[in-house]
């Protein structure tokens, strides 16, 4: 019986006290969708997160489970920052229709914390872009300037720390973190390009195997590029973009480089990646922190 499974007791405890870093109970079904093995049903899942509150291993409150080292404000929390949520996508949807009228851009996606549905007061608005290929720098460019313009240097609605080309989807960084930052993201603008993006991160399945990935129709807008796009491509076409796009990029490594010069090569890899078809910027990397909270939190549980 799944309820007396004994690993997947520990796979669920596992997956609670991964969110719990983020102080973000789980849903039956979201229990099921994040763990680390594959298992028949939902049902499978809420037979043994009971078990589990039976043995005082979990917390359970309005439908939600966590971990007991938490109180009930927990779920508390997490249902105003859904309803704060709703509200910051609904700005997301606002300013992707202006930045999807920026020639080379070919896709708005949601990541972050808005990407699983929650938004603390705290919380920006991280977009991440996809580009035409050899376009990317000069889309970043673009886009920082809009942002100081129309928002006044502002990134609490306009954050963004992630540009692929249509050729850069595919991540290198593959560990459970990384997997549930893929899965999650949210499509604002070109389905087709989310669902790409999706296929090219397959490898997401051996972390997540029983999750379906499928688009949020009701942020989506509307998905044809804009007669304003398509008349600035054919303008901008005429100047060397390939040359200009490669220029704006060395320019970047350099200016990172003075900027962080206390830090050697493998150090700003991880924190920066500055390539034709990528370009992220993480000066404050959660990664690392997050995966070894992880880790602690799974020793304190008796886990491995």
């Amino acid at each position: 019986m799944p309820s007396s499974d004994k690993d997947l007791h520990n796979d669920i405890l596992k997956t609670i006290a991964y969110f719990d870093i983020f102080g973000y109970p789980l849903t039956a079904g979201q229990i099921f969708s994040f763990l680390p093995r594959k298992v028949v049903s939902v049902a499978d899942v809420t037979l043994a997160a009971d078990a589990l509150v039976l043995k005082g291993k979990l917390s359970n409150e309005k439908q939600y489970f966590f971990l007991p080292t938490n109180d009930k404000r927990i779920v508390e929390r997490r249902i105003v920052d859904e309803k704060r949520a709703k509200k910051m996508l609904s700005y997301a949807k606002i300013i992707s229709a202006f930045i999807k009228r920026i020639p080379f851009i070919r896709g708005i996606f949601v990541t972050g914390s808005l990407s699983k549905d929650i938004a603390t007061s705290s919380s920006d608005i991280d977009f991440m872009i996809v580009t035409a290929p050899e376009r990317l720098w000069i889309c970043r460019t673009w886009l920082s300037l809009f942002r100081q313009v129309f928002l006044f240097n502002k990134s609490k609605f306009f954050c963004t720390n992630f540009y692929v080309t249509e050729n850069g989807y595919s991540l290198n960084r593959r560990n459970y973190y990384t997997a549930v930052e893929v899965v999650t993201t949210k499509v604002i603008w070109n389905e087709n390009a989310f669902y790409q993006y999706q296929r090219s991160n397959n490898w997401t399945n051996e972390f997540l195997p029983n999750i379906t990935v499928s688009a949020d129709k009701k942020i989506l807008i509307s998905s044809s590029p804009s007669i304003l796009q398509r008349c600035l491509e054919l303008i901008c076409n005429i100047l060397p973009l390939r040359s200009l796009n490669h220029m704006l990029m060395e320019f970047n490594r350099t200016r990172r480089k003075k900027t962080f010069k206390h830090l050697d090569q493998k150090q700003l890899d991880s924190l920066f990646i500055i390539t034709p078809d990528v370009a992220s910027v993480w000066p404050n990397d959660h990664q690392k922190p997050v995966l070894k909270q992880f880790q602690e939190k799974i020793s304190q549980l008796g886990l491995q």
